[in-house]
């Protein structure tokens, strides 16, 4: 499974009218700030429809946020979340988990915003949940499971980490984020894959320390310390 087989949605950023682009994108799209994490500045207005809707994004992430705006294509599909644990060479991948948002309002854009994942009184936080993916046949899998181990190892991750993707209704698999410092909270995405996996807690935290400690010991064997 090649790097250059990994599908990205396509993106462009926008700064005070500069306009960085690595390829031509269309409509819907979906607009953040650049450097910010945690869903910060991402709501249902965030997808746009439109050159109008896109300009009026773009200038409010700006202002809100002095940042650049990263403009990405927004994939509809299911967002599934692949636990990654290891070196480069010794990479497992966790059993799969979705963030399930098909009970979000009719209207409502089917993302991850900072409402569904922070406001718990909000209705958008109480209708999506996430559980391990169990209905996804062998084949889907195996395909999601070596997009993540892929995109894992072309942005040099180690020891644990944790790619999100998106599956199209068609069988497309997007990665939407590689991401370095998923939360490791006992209730979340992480120690759920884990738990499926048939680790604990406690063992999952204590691998990961594990997995850092080897890499940091092998380093120092190499540079012949």
């Amino acid at each position: 499974f090649a790097f250059h087989d990994i599908r990205t949605p396509f993106f462009a950023t926008a700064y005070r009218g500069n306009i960085d682009h690595a390829h031509d994108v269309k409509f819907p799209l979906i607009v953040k700030p650049q450097s910010e994490d945690g869903s910060i500045g991402i709501d249902a207005e965030a997808v746009v429809n439109g050159i109008k809707e896109l300009m009026e994004r773009v200038e409010y992430v700006q202002n809100e946020f002095d940042s650049p705006a990263l403009i990405e294509e927004y994939i509809e599909g299911r967002e599934i979340y692949a636990a990654c644990l290891g070196s480069y060479e010794n990479t497992e991948v966790l059993p799969l988990v979705e963030l399930d948002l098909s009970q979000l309002p009719e209207g409502t854009p089917k993302i991850a915003s900072r409402d569904v994942k922070f406001a718990r009184n909000s209705r958008v936080y109480k209708v999506t949940k996430s559980q391990v993916a169990d209905d996804l046949d062998e084949e889907t899998t195996q395909k999601l499971s070596e997009t993540a181990l892929a995109a894992y190892r072309a942005v040099k991750l180690r020891d644990y980490g944790r790619i999100d993707m998106r599956l199209t209704p068609t069988g497309d698999v997007y990665v939407i984020e590689a991401n370095p410092n998923p939360w490791l909270s006992s209730k979340h995405e992480f120690a759920m894959a884990a738990k499926k996996s048939g680790r604990n807690y406690t063992q999952l935290i204590g691998e990961i320390v594990d997995i850092a400690v080897e890499r940091t010991r092998a380093r120092s064997r190499s540079n012949g310390s």
